[in-house]
C-alpha cells in the first residue's frame, strides 16, 4: 500500500529523480516512488514486485 505525498525534495528509490511537481509515494516499508515508477511496480505479477521491494530495501534474501 503506498500513500500519496507532496513533497519536492523526496527523490524516488526506484530511478533517482525528484518528480518536479512533488508527488511522490510512499509504502509501509519506507520506499518512495515517483508516480511513473509505481505504475512500472503495479503493472508486474506480485513476485516480481515483492523481490523488486526486497531490493529496495536492501533485503534480497
Amino acid at each position: 500500500m503506498y500513500e500519496k505525498l507532496m513533497d519536492k525534495t523526496i527523490q524516488c528509490d526506484l530511478c533517482g529523480e525528484k518528480n518536479p511537481e512533488g508527488e511522490i509515494y510512499k509504502s509501509d516499508d519506507m520506499i518512495y516512488l515517483c508516480p511513473e515508477c509505481l505504475r512500472k511496480i503495479e503493472a508486474v505479477p506480485q513476485s516480481v514486485r515483492e523481490s523488486m521491494e526486497r531490493f529496495l530495501l536492501g533485503n534480497v534474501l
